[in-house]
């Protein structure tokens, strides 16, 4: 007898949880999860930045591999020599598609024709896209991973801007100062030629600002560990006219008719207070790895500190003084790859002179160690 009733007396100590602490349980856990989140989101976003830094760094290795291989490094643009029957202008390959088999995408590679023109498609005026039956139609709708940067890499459906679903890109070239520019100190002659890494070259015209050939490694006398050559830019994401206006600065293009100026004083103007943004200039950036098309930004300028607007200044694209500006979705800066392969994380803040020293491969300008 005596047994049952501690039987029982136990049973009856047993009992389920008040909903007050169920309440007090799921609050605490809540609470936990609310401070480890940040901590989590922060671990994926830095694991994402690493990943884009070694690609980064990838394509710049690519970049130098081309040099050794070639005497020169890549241009940006490159077309077959004659315009198409559609009468495009602007069917040029980007410096990308010349470096596919320094990425171990020589598969890929061989299978564009570069004689033949990329644009056969010529609507409204735009001069860069190319319909679905063109024979390099699957070539660029091809991804590559090399080319995108995880913390963007936008693979949406690019067909209502681009007639097909063209494979986008994360990285371009550094084409160094806009033609107007006139440097720093206003010394500069101009129209001045590209003194970056990847010459802005529009093979169907011949003008006083366009370079004669390409760059070789031994005329960046500032040295290769000091001159950039490929900075990180996001991809466009709007599918209409007014979703691309709608966008956030890094992705919109603000045009200028401009005269020469100093890099300060043409980077002050080229803001949302002195004018305004253009959506022919805006909507293509980023959105085909296989064009060399000036609005798609093959290339990048360094006259704006990295996360700012894009700028065009007059006729853009037939003057190579589209300047894209490097943009990403990192906190606080872009990922720099220089020419010597090395990358380092380039914060939003930096000082104006020292970016436009690293976008000068001949300039003899000075560079701090620490920036």
């Amino acid at each position: 007898m005596l047994s049952s009733n501690k039987a029982q007396s136990a049973t009856t100590n047993r009992r389920a949880f008040t909903l007050v602490e169920l309440l007090v349980v799921t609050a605490i856990i809540g609470i936990l999860v609310t401070l480890l989140l940040p901590a989590v989101n922060a671990a994926r976003a830095s694991a994402r930045s690493t990943q884009c830094q070694n690609r980064i760094r990838q394509l710049a290795l690519a970049i130098a591999n081309y040099e050794s291989a070639h005497r020169e490094y890549p241009i940006s643009q490159t077309a077959s020599g004659k315009q198409t029957s559609a009468g495009c202008e602007g069917g040029f390959y980007s410096w990308h598609a010349r470096i596919l088999p320094y990425l171990e995408s020589t598969d890929l590679y061989e299978r564009i024709d570069f004689k033949v023109d990329l644009s056969d498609q010529c609507n409204d005026g735009e001069h860069g896209l190319i319909r679905r039956d063109h024979p390099h139609a699957n070539v660029a709708m091809a991804v590559v991973d090399a080319f995108l940067c995880p913390s963007d890499s936008y693979l949406g459906d690019n067909s209502s801007i681009m007639q097909i679903s063209t494979a986008p890109d994360n990285y371009a070239g550094n084409a160094g100062w806009p033609s107007l520019s006139t440097g720093v100190t206003g010394g500069r002659k101009t129209p001045g030629k590209q003194n970056g890494i990847i010459n802005v070259v529009n093979p169907r015209q011949k003008n006083d600002w366009q370079p004669r050939r390409a760059v070789r490694a031994q005329q960046v006398t500032d040295g290769l560990s000091k001159t950039a050559c490929v900075a990180e830019r996001l991809i466009q994401r709007g599918t209409t006219q007014q979703r691309i206006l709608d966008g956030s600065n890094q992705t919109l293009s603000f045009h200028l008719t401009e005269r020469p100026r100093t890099l300060a004083e043409m980077a002050s103007r080229c803001s949302p207070e002195f004018t305004h943004a253009d959506i022919s200039n805006s909507a293509y950036l980023g959105r085909s790895w296989l064009s060399g098309w000036s609005p798609t930004g093959p290339t990048y300028m360094h006259l704006k500190e990295p996360n700012s607007n894009h700028c065009h200044f007059s006729h853009s694209f037939s003057t190579g003084d589209f300047a894209v500006t490097p943009t990403s979705n990192h906190s606080g800066g872009v990922n720099v790859a220089f020419a010597d392969g090395h990358v380092q994380f380039i914060q939003d803040s930096i000082d104006p002179q020292i970016w436009w020293a690293m976008g000068s491969r001949n300039g003899q300008e000075r560079i701090s160690e620490t920036y």
